[in-house]
């Protein structure tokens, strides 16, 4: 069995972050992952307390070195299987993701799973639906955690069981890591999510050559391409755009047509909206795989 423990965590996707685990393509790994605060944090006085430190957040596992991969070639991550601890925590206050002033003090809601719920102590209770909020490749330039073509810190919905990411490689082995898990997640984050650690259960393969410029998501339904910005009208442009320029590649429309066909069956949502940090807005445009093929069943190119 192919494992990343809980003690082989890090920070940045790095490319000098020696590898813990080093597999053949197509094999399975499991991924021991820390919530966001190391599991530190259950009540508002840790959580203050630990603001108080340097001690960093959102740890991944990893990394993984896939033997063959290459700068060039795309890595392709199965999300077979996530399966979350017994207890995780919610936060809500002042100036975090929508909030300003509206919210004046932290609350810390340490929440439970029961089987398939999330539960609250106040009595709320959602079905688990675990979103991989962190996750991606090692950049061939500087370390980062931030939102990239690789991945990063992009807290997506669709990154869950049953999903596919292709991810460019910028350098040998790939070195991949993930974290960050979420009980679940709405579109926006608007105050933040539910952390968690967690079990996560891949399969690594390559892809020859590169899939798409920026790294896309694939379901069984659809096809999604997160980008982040300084705006969230500037993260629209990059995803829209980077969706058209692999509609008129893989589908041989031209990209005033893709374009066009966004416009009537795509779809844009926010994945990550309000104040984190350094951290911009994510948004994601999504278009599904069976309205495309309907809808371009009689084109021809103008």
């Amino acid at each position: 069995m192919n494992l990343v423990t809980r003690d082989q965590q890090h920070f940045l996707f790095d490319r000098n972050q020696p590898p813990v685990l080093r597999i053949k393509p197509g094999e399975e790994v499991t991924f021991e992952t820390l919530d966001a605060c190391c599991g530190e944090v259950r009540t508002v006085e840790q959580f203050l307390q630990r603001r108080t430190t340097t001690r960093p957040s959102n740890p991944i596992a990893g990394p993984v070195y896939v033997e063959g991969a290459q700068p060039g070639d795309t890595l392709v991550v199965e999300i077979l299987k996530i399966d979350l601890d017994e207890t995780g925590f919610q936060l809500i206050g002042p100036k975090r993701a929508i909030v300003r002033d509206e919210i004046p003090e932290w609350t810390c809601h340490a929440f439970r799973t029961e089987g398939q719920r999330v539960i609250f102590p106040n009595g709320i209770e959602v079905p688990a639906n675990p979103v991989i909020g962190q996750f991606g490749n090692a950049p061939a330039g500087d370390p980062t955690a931030l939102p990239n073509r690789l991945g990063g810190n992009q807290d997506v919905p669709a990154v869950r069981t049953g999903a596919r990411l292709h991810i460019p490689i910028e350098v040998p082995g790939a070195i991949f890591s993930l974290g960050d898990v979420h009980a679940c997640q709405g579109d926006g984050e608007v105050v933040g999510a539910p952390e968690i650690g967690a079990r996560v259960t891949v399969r690594l393969s390559l892809r020859r050559g590169a899939h798409s410029e920026w790294f896309m998501i694939e379901d069984a339904d659809c096809w999604h391409t997160p980008c982040t910005a300084e705006t969230e009208y500037e993260a629209s442009r990059r995803a829209l755009f980077h969706n058209a320029h692999f509609i008129a590649r893989e589908y041989h429309v031209e990209l005033k047509d893709a374009l066009l066909l966004l416009t009537l069956i795509g779809k844009l949502s926010l994945s990550r909206t309000g104040t984190w940090g350094t951290h911009g807005p994510v948004v994601t445009s999504s278009f599904s795989k069976d309205k495309l093929r309907q809808a371009i069943a009689r084109y021809r190119k103008s």
